[in-house]
């Protein structure tokens, strides 16, 4: 299991992107789960059949709303304010890019078999956008400009949201989509930025101008995985399972992280891919039990990991560590599974939402403004990450903002944190973190395992699957 945001696809968006139009509408909506909040009755904002999200082009009502820059007018930035001390203006450089105000765009899944997917992604960029506004001054005189597509849980949803993004916006931003290989020939061919919370699709990472912030290659896996297991369960090693759901995305990510561990010494004595439609987890169980597995990964949806735990319960089967990735690090995993899920590890490359961090404290803040009652999520995160890089990228740029400049400035980034976000991501080289931490469930309270702070970092391990 990786530090990286395969998290998606060994979890909900790649599980659907690696079967597409196989599954049924029933079987699509089963392999989704809802991340961070903005998905309960009430809350978030529909879209309307142009993919635009109503009230959301824009800032108007929010904070900072009534202090717009004008040309020849600006005010000085703050001391210390993320934009630097660039305070004059180009004009109109390139689309999207006028004398007060840069447009961005995200487009992330927000109807669907799962309704509010990734609405935390698009929250979590309109939450980093108000906060800019209000606080930060303005990039070289030029505010921020929001607008929001739903790209539908839909490949088609997702190429007609790009294709109005590269005429209405300057970039794509802290943007997530479970069939984002989709929108990649449009955001190609229209030369527009594309900086993403992540890349889930391997057609999307490929695609020139699409970099993920929370970066990922199938093929390339940190040695700090297999490592900080080994040190956390040093009795179990030699007697580990594997499942996981079969499907393309999680089946090449299972097969990638399994080949990294047997490199690092942990050894397998079951693996077993589980279709689908299969509700009877009994069997499995079962053969953990024979095996005498200690240690059980399993790489899917968080929904089918509540299952094959509860069977496991069922049958009094207790592993020394379950082990799974981010997509359960969530309050709905928690409450879904209740005692069954007890214990679960996961790992992560995002800073931990108990522990004190300056920026996710602002992430909380500002989504609380935008968002009232959304919880704070891994993929939230991550977009308000790429939304501040983007600012920085900009800032340093200067008034002559251009889509061409912004592009050569995400490919030399190569170790971002967002100020401790995030572990270091190289997302211009778009290669794997090769840094993790563990984090556990006690009870209904998630508490670091390893290391005892930060991140663990190792070296990217290349398995050949996938590359």
């Amino acid at each position: 299991m990786r530090c990286r945001t395969a998290l998606i696809a060994l979890v909900t968006c790649a599980l659907i992107a690696g079967c597409g139009s196989r599954l049924t509408h029933e079987q699509r909506a089963a392999l989704v789960v809802p991340q961070g909040g903005g998905t309960e009755a009430g809350q978030g904002t529909a879209a309307g059949e142009d993919g635009t999200v109503p009230g959301s082009d824009g800032t108007a009502g929010q904070p900072g709303a009534n202090n717009p820059q004008q040309p020849g007018g600006q005010q000085p930035n703050p001391p210390g304010s993320i934009a630097g001390g660039c305070q004059g203006t180009g004009g109109a450089t390139d689309k999207g890019v006028t004398a007060g105000e840069i447009t961005i765009a995200n487009i992330s899944d927000i109807s669907g078999p799962v309704p509010g997917l990734f609405q935390a992604a698009q929250q979590g960029t309109k939450a980093f956008v108000e906060y800019f506004n209000a606080t930060q001054g303005a990039i070289c005189g030029r505010k921020l400009k929001l607008v929001s597509f739903d790209s539908r849980t839909d490949s088609g949803g997702d190429q007609q949201a790009t294709a109005q993004g590269c005429e209405q916006a300057f970039a794509l931003v802290g943007s997530m989509s479970a069939f984002d290989q989709g929108g990649g020939p449009a955001a190609s061919g229209c030369g527009i930025p594309d900086l993403r919370a992540s890349t889930v699709t391997v057609q999307r990472q490929r695609t020139p101008v699409s970099f993920g912030v929370a970066s990922n290659v199938v093929n390339l896996v940190s040695s700090a995985y297999p490592d900080l297991v080994k040190s956390s369960f040093p009795g179990a090693v030699n007697n580990a399972a594997f499942l996981y759901l079969n499907v393309d995305a999680s089946s090449q990510n299972a097969r990638s992280m399994q080949k990294a561990a047997e490199q690092r010494g942990i050894k397998f004595v079951y693996t077993q891919a589980i279709d689908i439609a299969d509700v009877n987890y009994a069997p499995y169980v079962a053969k953990l039990k024979e095996t005498g597995a200690k240690i059980v990964y399993w790489m899917g949806s968080a929904q089918y990991a509540v299952r094959l735990q509860q069977a496991m319960r069922q049958q009094g089967y207790t592993p020394e560590a379950f082990i799974t990735d981010p997509s359960a690090y969530d309050p709905q995993y928690v409450r879904q599974g209740g005692a069954a899920v007890d214990g679960t590890v996961v790992y992560t490359n995002g800073a931990l939402f108990e522990e004190s961090n300056a920026q996710v404290a602002l992430y909380k803040q500002w989504l609380g403004r935008v968002a009232p009652g959304a919880a704070p999520s891994y993929f939230g995160m991550f977009a308000w990450a790429a939304a501040r890089l983007f600012v920085v990228l900009a800032a340093k740029i200067g008034p002559q903002l251009t889509r061409k400049a912004m592009l050569d400035a995400i490919r030399g980034v190569h170790d971002f944190t967002a100020e401790g976000m995030v572990a270091p991501q190289d997302v211009g080289g778009k290669r794997t973190s090769a840094c993790m931490s563990l984090v556990r469930l006690r009870g209904t309270t998630w508490s670091r395992l390893a290391p005892a702070s930060g991140y663990s970092c190792g070296a990217l391990l290349d398995t050949g699957v996938g590359g």
